[in-house]
């Protein structure tokens, strides 16, 4: 199991000169104490999650880092150019020495994204697919010649071409028929920080059983705050879990459709309480699910907690994990 940071490049304090500085001290204390990835996502239009250049960002994340695997979590291929894509990826890979893992999605319930990129929320999933499609092949083939319904393309070469053959890909979804088709094509799969357990196992076992040894390979990001004691981790962590499920209850409503964020259920979901207690909790979910990545948030819009809460894990819950799955 492999263990990561997960960067959403939260804004409280509405500086985004502040916000970036932040995220990068963050990646690069993730690097420092021993982790080995970090990936970053990709918001549009939202003040409290300013990553909309995700693959701008990564690319700045591979000259400040030298070990660290950085990740795309994930790349809206709906709302993209794939020929762009493909050659930024490909660049990324080149500066990183091969460091890249492509994470890609549809994109989640905010229509602003849809309506603005001009990609009908019913057509997202058949773009997104046919993009990535698109994208392998300009990857691993010399020359490309494609016509599908949304993307052409006429003996097109990319360059430059990436270093890692295959890049590591994963698909960000739970919908059955998009895990059939990472199982298919070997994809791993990415599950978000909210998401039960026991639906990531639903996920996991038909990946599974799309034939012997398939692998999901899944990196599961899960917010995370550790301290002495479960109260005390429960009293920093709490008020930044509450502006969450705020923020997501309000998308919802917006959308006329009413969904629960109860903080204490997604607490419940999450991995904060006293170092004992995550070391115990994250061995049975990896039992559970046999992760490949471990991706972590830090719940606290404190910075100096923040970078203290890698420290915390790398030196006191990490042991413990170790010890027990030795």
């Amino acid at each position: 199991m492999r263990i990561g940071v997960f960067c959403t490049y939260e804004n409280p304090v509405r500086d985004y000169k502040a916000c970036f500085d932040a995220q990068t001290r963050l990646v690069r204390r993730a690097e420092e104490v021993g982790f080995e990835e970090a990936w970053v996502a990709e918001h549009h239009f939202d003040d409290d999650a300013v990553s909309p250049s995700i693959l701008t960002l990564l690319s700045y994340l591979a000259g400040v880092t030298s070990r660290v695997r950085l990740g795309s979590a994930a790349v809206l291929l709906a709302f993209r150019n794939p020929i762009q894509v493909a050659e930024d990826v490909a660049t990324i890979d080149v500066l990183s020495n091969g460091r890249f893992d492509f994470g890609v999605a549809r994109g989640g319930p905010f229509p602003a994204q849809n309506k603005h990129f001009h990609a009908a929320k019913d057509e997202s999933r058949d773009i997104t697919l046919e993009a990535l499609e698109l994208i392998e092949r300009l990857f691993y083939e010399d020359r490309v010649t494609f016509s599908g319904a949304h993307f052409q393309v006429d003996d097109l070469a990319l360059c430059p071409k990436p270093l890692q053959k295959p890049i590591p890909t994963w698909i960000a979804t739970s919908t059955p028929a998009a895990v059939e088709y990472a199982a298919h094509k070997g994809f791993g799969i990415m599950a978000a920080s909210p998401a039960p357990i026991a639906k990531i196992e639903q996920t996991v076992a038909a990946y599974r059983a799309t034939g012997p040894g398939a692998d999901p390979r899944l990196a599961l990001a899960r917010f995370y705050y550790a301290a002495e004691t479960r109260e005390k981790a429960m009293a920093e962590a709490l008020p930044f879990i509450a502006r969450f499920a705020d923020r997501m209850r309000g998308i919802f409503l917006a959308q006329n459709a009413p969904a629960s964020f109860d903080p204490q259920e997604i607490v419940e979901r999450s991995l904060i309480g006293s170092y004992e207690e995550l070391a115990e909790k994250i061995v049975d979910i990896h039992r559970r699910l046999g992760l490949g990545s471990l991706l972590l948030k830090p719940a606290t819009a404190n910075e100096t907690l923040a970078l203290a809460s890698l420290d915390d894990f790398a030196a006191k819950i990490r042991p413990r994990i170790e010890a027990a799955l030795a």
